[in-house]
């Protein structure tokens, strides 16, 4: 027999003898391997998928069985169910949309009708759901537009004509909208007597980072109205709700049936699930390695229903970024005011806080990175200013 040159030989019995030898190992290999790391067996069986791509990012057994284990953490559709159902609104539906837009303005509700679902659709859908003594999800769905006809019909005789819609010119929010809860005379009230029990604290911890401490305040006013609303779920619930849906849509799949089951729709929450998810796994990675750094709870933590905690309310990676411990004990702690306090300062500077001397419009662009709304960042510099002028700046 001729060799290809460069081809190895081997003799006919050896060549058998490998073989033989490769697939007895494979077999037995196939007989002995687990169906994956034992410690999932220990995990409820909701989370293993989950717990299987933390073990792959570096978390121990007893880490995860614990934190999979812990009576805090519960799953919920609700999180993933709500970002999917507004990326739907968003990207999927137009017509459906615009139909609601349509008929929401006929019953005498304010709307643009654009066919896109976003903030002002949803407000508008609310105030209708309320009106009607329904629950006020603010939906875009078959069912939100069943409840409307069924309003149509009883109001058939006083309906508004299309024809009288005008729409308005778009044009971002102007610089005096603010959110009316947190500038009100009582609102303002409220945040003078904290700031003024604080001013000290602030003062101090913030001076590394040139960020006046009326700023500051003015964020923890706006975003948990001072540490009194940190969310009502728990962060890590949250964050792994979603980050499961990512490995199995079957999980979520109920709380989005009404948005439709044809492939194309399917199609966009399964792809839509996982990179949320995927967001949330990372999120969630985040919030376990601050925990364990720090010596926390991981499933403790109160948290917005993406998973946004403590006094300004960072999401597990910004903590990991810009988290400080204000108060000198040893960890970071964002439900502990200094530590927060500190960190955002950290985060503003970080962003482009530069100091005495900022202009207004490059303070908003700095508060702007904390939070995209414009009417956020207004509300934000209106509460400062009061702040600021009380105190005398």
């Amino acid at each position: 027999m001729r060799r290809r040159p460069g081809a190895r030989f081997v003799k006919p019995v050896c060549a058998l003898a490998l073989t033989l030898t490769v697939l007895l190992a494979a077999g037995c290999a196939g007989l002995s391997r687990p169906p994956g790391p034992e410690f999932l067996t220990s995990v409820p069986q909701p989370w293993r998928p989950l717990a299987a791509r933390l073990s792959e990012r570096g978390f121990t057994p007893d880490q995860l069985t614990a934190f999979f284990n812990s009576p805090d953490l519960v799953y919920s559709s609700a999180p993933m169910a709500a970002k999917l159902k507004e990326l739907h609104g968003l990207n999927f539906n137009a017509e459906m949309t615009r139909e609601i837009q349509e008929k929401i303005f006929r019953l005498g509700y304010e709307i643009f009708i654009d066919g896109r679902a976003g903030s002002g659709t949803k407000a508008a859908i609310s105030r209708f759901q309320t009106d009607q003594g329904l629950a006020a999800t603010g939906e875009v769905s078959r069912a939100t537009l069943a409840q409307i006809n069924s309003a149509m019909k009883k109001k058939a005789e006083a309906l508004r004509p299309l024809s009288a819609y005008r729409p308005p010119a778009p044009r971002p929010p102007p610089r005096s909208a603010t959110y009316d809860q947190f500038t009100s005379s009582k609102a303002l009230e409220q945040i003078s007597a904290f700031y003024r029990a604080d001013r000290a604290l602030f003062e101090t911890l913030l001076r590394p980072y040139r960020v006046p401490g009326e700023v500051a305040a003015a964020i923890i006013w706006v975003e948990t109205g001072y540490g009194r609303n940190f969310g009502r779920g728990q962060a890590a619930s949250r964050l792994a709700s979603m980050a499961a849906a990512s490995s199995d849509f079957s999980v979520v799949a109920p709380a989005v049936a009404d948005l439709g089951k044809d492939r194309e729709t399917l199609a966009f929450l399964r792809r839509y699930a996982v990179e949320r998810g995927d967001w949330a796994l990372d999120e969630l990675e985040a919030l376990l390695r601050y925990a364990y750094a720090n010596s926390l709870d991981p499933s403790s933590f109160p948290g917005s229903i993406y998973g946004a905690i403590g006094w300004g309310q960072f999401m597990p990676s910004n903590i990991l970024k810009y988290g400080v411990d204000g108060d000198g004990d040893g960890r970071v702690d964002l439900f502990n005011k200094a530590d927060a306090i500190a960190s955002i300062g950290r985060f503003l500077q970080a962003h482009g806080w530069t100091g005495p001397g900022m202009g207004e419009e490059a303070r908003r662009a700095v508060i702007l990175k904390y939070n995209r709304s414009g009417i956020y960042a207004n509300t934000v510099l209106y509460v400062a200013g009061h702040l600021g002028r009380a105190s005398g700046k």
